[in-house]
């Protein structure tokens, strides 16, 4: 089980939210990727409404955080990030059910499964 980090997280948006976003990939494929715009995707980080669950991580002498964005039991999306100058956003994936279902049993574990 790992340490949820969406507090920690939700702090530094709010710091850096100002500053704005770039962009770790192409924005035509992140859009693709995720099925959103811009834009959608700007508001989802910043509202931080449906976020569920956050994964800290060290990688190249950097800090990436996973965000977990769930709304039922078969959809979610998740965001890589990172904080420089402006808010990184690595990469963006939609998880389906199955997977979803899996991440429930062994990373997320905080609130069980959503009824």
């Amino acid at each position: 089980m790992c340490k949820d980090y969406s507090n920690e997280v939700i702090a530094l948006i709010e710091d850096f939210k100002d500053r704005g976003f770039e962009w770790g990939k192409d924005l035509k494929l992140l859009c693709f990727q995720s099925n959103l715009s811009k834009t959608e995707m700007i508001q989802e980080i910043l509202n931080h409404k449906n976020l569920y669950f956050t994964q800290k991580q060290d990688h190249d002498e950097e800090i990436r955080y996973t965000l977990y964005f769930v709304y039922n039991k078969s959809r979610c999306r998740f965001y890589v990030i990172t904080f420089r100058s402006k808010i990184r956003v690595i990469t963006v994936h939609v998880i389906g059910r199955r997977t979803l279902r899996r991440y429930f049993k062994k990373r997320f574990k905080k609130n069980g499964y959503l009824d």
